[in-house]
């Protein structure tokens, strides 16, 4: 037997067993990510001894061929330019923000930013430390047909992950931020707030919802089951199937019916006429319509298990919202009529005062995303 075959059988089993240490140190990398705490994921040197905290932003310049910064992106940027903590002088922060817009990873999304691992490669990697100290905004995860919450399809490293619709699985408490999702119209600074106090305001029906429905596939559940608490009256439950271009290849019977009644009701007057407004999840956990309810006055009924509420880290939703388990959904009407009356005054003001602080505008939003990290570092 030839001493090359054995060379070549011994050079075989080498590859073999770094191809295994490297699959190992991949998972215990992952596995590190996962836990990560601002103890051991956080340079708090960078942030000692700085008063104010300053926060810098990556430069970014849109590759051609790539789609420009969405409009929530922007102003999100432009609220931390426009702060007491936003600094040009990487040397004197303690955060960082990537430039790239990362709020939307569907890949089938007209504003899904591809190579973004070629952008993060291509920072001073002093600065970039592994994600060290940078935060990450996200909005959209994952594409059909799960809408996977644990990849954001580019390398995010030891970062802070500041996420929409983020399940308890995939949250890392304490150092990721549960963030609120919002439209582009939402308000960008305060706005003028009416006189009379949403909180003590008479309303015309009990619970109510108006919204798309799914007829198959991850979040159809609970949004088609919802039609059997409509009465007309007290409960309004109409939906529509109209989304997608392709929604009448798989309508079901109840599509026609369904869009007509949908078609009866203002989305606006329902809101502000409801003591309860049902926030179901949708394909990802989390809904607009848990901020578009807090903004009218209406007291969230959650109705997405395992989704992290917006900023719980510093607000307690069980004082401003209802929390009801997917497989009790048509147990709504007994819960909320055997709400008494003192509860419903309580849970209406605290949806007033938890908006009005943490949520009405996306100056607001922004701010409060980074206060909660500065509070992190302020009891360590």
């Amino acid at each position: 037997m030839s001493h090359s075959w054995f060379f070549l059988v011994f050079l075989a089993v080498i590859d073999i067993s770094l191809a295994a240490d490297t699959g190992d140190i991949q998972e215990n990398q992952e596995d590190f990510r996962n836990k990560c705490t601002m103890e051991n994921c956080f340079d708090l040197s960078k942030c000692r001894g700085k008063e104010p905290r300053k926060v810098f932003i990556h430069p970014y310049t849109v590759d051609p061929g790539h789609p420009e910064p969405s409009p929530v992106w922007r102003q999100i940027l432009q609220c931390i330019r426009e702060s007491d903590f936003y600094t040009e002088d990487p040397s004197e922060a303690c955060l960082f923000v990537l430039g790239i817009d990362t709020t939307d990873r569907d890949r089938r999304s007209a504003n899904y930013v591809p190579d973004v691992d070629s952008y993060i490669a291509n920072l001073p990697q002093e600065l970039w430390n592994d994600g060290r100290n940078h935060i990450i905004f996200n909005f959209y995860h994952g594409t059909f047909p799960d809408y996977a919450d644990h990849n954001l399809g580019f390398y995010t490293g030891q970062a802070i992950i500041a996420r929409a619709s983020p399940s308890f699985q995939s949250f890392r408490e304490c150092f990721d931020i549960s963030f609120p999702l919002f439209h582009e119209n939402h308000p960008y600074e305060l706005e003028e707030v009416e006189e009379n106090d949403m909180a003590s305001r008479n309303t015309s029906y009990l619970v109510s919802f108006k919204g798309k429905r799914y007829v198959y596939g991850i979040g159809s559940g609970t949004r088609n089951l919802v039609h059997h608490l409509h009465n007309g009256k007290s409960i309004i439950m109409v939906t529509t199937c109209k989304h997608n271009n392709d929604w009448q290849v798989y309508q079901d019977d109840r599509c026609q019916s369904d869009n007509e009644e949908y078609e009866k009701w203002d989305y606006d007057t329902l809101l502000k006429e409801s003591t309860f407004c049902l926030v179901p999840r949708g394909r990802r956990l989390g809904s607009f319509r848990f901020l578009e309810t807090l903004r009218a006055g209406c007291i969230p009924v959650v109705i997405s298990d395992d989704w992290v509420l917006p900023y719980s880290e510093i607000i307690d939703w069980s004082e401003a919202a209802l929390v009801v388990p997917e497989r009790l959904a048509l147990t709504l009407p007994e819960i909320l009529m055997t709400t008494g009356r003192k509860k419903v005054d309580l849970l209406k003001q605290k949806t007033v005062l938890y908006y009005r602080t943490y949520l009405q505008s996306i100056t607001t939003i922004t701010r409060t995303a980074f206060e909660i990290i500065f509070r992190r570092l302020d009891s360590l």
